[in-house]
């Protein structure tokens, strides 16, 4: 298994019915390079080492005043808000 840390959370938001979004402390480019709604699977890491894995999918958020940005949604079922500081792990299985 090969993992690449994408990023830190700044910020993680619940959205009721579609899942938790993730904003990252700093924009990666790594996000801006893939397609909007890729799915990717991760490993959550959060500050006290707990690990946690995940499904989420790339997604651009506008707000008011402000320029899109890209972030996750967390789409696995019972996701729940990851505290901030958690690393953001992609997975990738090698075969």
């Amino acid at each position: 298994m090969k993992t690449n840390l994408l990023f830190r959370v700044a910020e993680s938001r619940p959205l009721t019915g579609l899942g938790v979004l993730l904003f990252p402390a700093e924009p990666p480019e790594t996000l801006g390079l893939l397609e909007l709604h890729t799915s990717l699977q991760l490993m959550l890491v959060q500050p006290d080492k707990q690990e946690i894995s995940a499904t989420a999918s790339v997604e651009e958020v506008t707000r008011t005043g402000q320029p899109a940005v890209r972030a996750l949604l967390l789409t696995q079922e019972g996701a729940a808000a990851v505290p901030v500081g958690t690393e953001v792990w992609t997975v990738a299985v090698n075969g």
